[in-house]
């Protein structure tokens, strides 16, 4: 119990490895040495990105070498995992440039695949995505190069393939082929010269750079993106440009600027929508609400995010993925509070139940669950804890 794996201990040993003292990361982090001790024995968990990016950076390190999936992969689903590298050569020896393998499939069915996969990830049938993704890449690439009305349709699809390619590996800590992704499919949208299929593109880069940590650039594209579709006219417009502005409102957060202006506007936009669900985005005025969990958390108001979440029904969210980033963000909030124990395991647990590899491969929900098992091992209470525990992979023996 005392070997339970977690980013504590890597950051111990990548200081060591740097040969720094706790009191000079703290200096070089602008963090109080007393906390950064706490998260390395796992007495304190990291409880936003700002917080985790100031220790990589103190360290010379990115965030993908301190939280990437060279951590994550021993104690995730294997299965989920092995397709990371097939996904990764399809989209280093994929290229619209051409000349290309013909394609396997006929577009009609590409197209259909390309949303099949979309609403698994939605769905959290992570397998599936992760079998689909590396022959779909392939497949759309080759089409595009060849031209034509098919190749119009494949560069369509390659901008919804690789947003969903692009938030599939950004989950299982794949930041830095995220951004592969998210980089083939902006391509394709600049190939299109659609404004809509641009900001969407933009969107996806956003995310990839948001997990790696390049928060000034992810908010410049966002800014991008919304400036495409200052004048809204259908209900996708509606969708993608809300998305955008919301996206601004984090990383204006994370950057320490005011979000509520954007913030209020992204809500104007939701309300503009029915929920067609653009580009599988799920914008609403609930998909608002979470954003505004997020974003309290990264404010380090963990009783603003409490209240936003009473706000919510789960039942509300149609997506299981994002419920499951609902779950773990309210449970973000209940521990930074203390005394909610009980239903922040309640909470990861339902999350858990939805999405297994999303939750386990979840920095937030593994950082307080290795807190909550080191703190209450002992405990009577404890049982459903570890179990919770065990299928994360964060104990050596029980």
């Amino acid at each position: 119990m005392d070997n339970i794996p977690n980013i504590g201990q890597e950051i111990r040993r990548l200081r060591k490895w740097r040969d720094l003292t706790l009191q000079e990361l703290a200096d070089l982090s602008g963090l109080s040495k007393g906390y950064l001790s706490k998260i390395e024995n796992n007495n304190a968990s990291l409880d936003k990105r700002t917080t985790i990016k100031a220790i990589a950076d103190a360290l010379r390190v990115s965030i993908a070498d301190l939280i990437g999936d060279h951590f994550l992969v021993e104690q995730s689903d294997g299965d989920v995992i092995g397709s990371v590298p097939d996904i990764r050569i399809a989209l280093l020896s994929s290229g619209l440039e051409g000349p290309a393998d013909a394609p396997l499939r006929a577009m009609t069915e590409l197209a259909t695949t390309t949303q099949q996969v979309a609403e698994w990830r939605q769905l959290c049938r992570d397998l599936e995505v992760g079998h689909a993704l590396p022959g779909l890449i392939t497949d759309l690439h080759s089409t595009a190069v060849g031209g034509g009305n098919d190749g119009t349709a494949a560069l369509r699809s390659i901008v919804q393939a690789t947003h969903t390619t692009t938030l599939f590996l950004k989950s299982l800590g794949a930041v830095d082929l995220a951004w592969v992704a998210a980089e083939r499919g902006h391509q394709a949208a600049i190939m299109l010269d659609d404004p809509l299929y641009i900001a969407a593109s933009e969107f996806a880069r956003s995310q990839a750079l948001i997990g790696l940590g390049a928060y000034q650039r992810a908010d410049r594209l966002a800014q991008n993106a919304a400036a495409l579709l200052t004048s809204p006219k259908t209900e996708a417009d509606f969708e993608i440009y809300g998305t955008s502005v919301i996206t601004t409102a984090f990383t204006a957060q994370i950057r320490g600027d005011d979000p509520e202006e954007a913030i209020r506007e992204a809500m104007e936009a939701a309300k503009r929508t029915s929920g067609t669900n653009a580009f599988w985005m799920n914008f609403s005025r609930t998909n608002v609400n979470q954003w505004r969990m997020s974003i309290a958390l990264e404010a380090d108001d963990p009783v603003k995010a409490a209240e936003v979440a009473r706000e919510i029904r789960a039942s509300d969210i149609p997506a299981k993925s994002r419920r499951v980033a609902f779950f773990i963000d309210h449970a973000r909030a209940l521990h930074s509070l203390h005394g909610h124990d009980a239903e922040v395991v309640s909470l990861l647990k339902k999350a858990d139940k939805l999405g297994p590899t999303r939750t386990r491969n979840s920095i937030w929900a593994r950082e307080i669950v290795s807190e909550l098992v080191h703190r209450a091992r002992r405990d009577a209470g404890g049982i459903e804890l570890r179990g919770l525990a065990d299928r994360m992979g964060l104990l050596s023996a029980l």
